[in-house]
């Protein structure tokens, strides 16, 4: 078995571990030494994420980042990027109840839940997210850091760029672009595509734009 550290401490770190443990050995928990709080998680060790190269060398094991999708998924990304520059390979975990037309076209530490769909001539970027029940439909792309909650569907011929977090139950038309950075809220049913760090409800509507905060319901 491979050995492998998880980084991060929260729900889908220890989820991570229910789907991974019958595949890796799991060494632990890695977690920034400032948000670190207890030496022990979900019955395994915690180490300071800025030990790892003191720790282990990238020849003896493998990581997964389970970070959530907090500011946008950019803390999973920065995680991932600083390990990456570390050496170390990062996963990806494709759950055997999904369906994924071709697993190639699923990137380095992105995690795939039980029930997914990922149609044919889809694709999904590096560290993202897919959670039970989403699916993302037929020559759609969802790029790099990216999160998709359950039962989030992307129709056919979209792009899904950059950081975005579609809520739970939300739905976006075929032929679309979802700019970077954009939250779709739960059960939002987006129809147009959207403006860079875009935020919309669950009508559909943009609430605001992060950058200028200027409500435009």
């Amino acid at each position: 078995m491979d050995k492998l550290l998880i980084i991060g401490t929260g729900n889908y770190a220890e989820l991570a571990t229910y789907y991974l443990k019958k595949s890796f050995l799991i060494l632990g928990y890695a977690e920034e030494s400032s948000y670190r709080k207890s030496n022990h998680f979900n019955g395994y060790s915690i180490i300071d994420f800025e030990n790892i190269p003191k720790l282990y060398k990238p020849d003896g094991i493998k990581i997964l980042v389970a970070v959530g999708p907090n500011q946008v998924n950019t803390v999973r990304e920065r995680l991932y990027n600083e390990v990456k520059q570390m050496g170390f390979e990062c996963i990806s975990y494709i759950d055997s109840s999904a369906y994924v037309w071709d697993k190639k076209a699923v990137g380095e530490n992105s995690f795939i839940f039980p029930g997914v769909i990922i149609e044919p001539f889809a694709t999904v970027g590096n560290n993202c997210v897919m959670w039970s029940g989403s699916q993302l439909s037929h020559h759609s792309s969802l790029q790099d850091h990216s999160f998709m909650a359950p039962h989030a569907v992307v129709s056919g011929k979209t792009i899904i760029k950059n950081n975005c977090f579609l809520g739970i139950n939300s739905t976006v038309r075929d032929n679309l672009i979802i700019e970077s950075h954009c939250i779709i809220g739960s059960g939002a049913s987006i129809k147009k595509s959207t403006v860079t760090n875009g935020v919309y409800s669950d009508k559909g509507t943009q609430l605001y734009n992060r950058d200028s905060k200027i409500t435009k319901v």
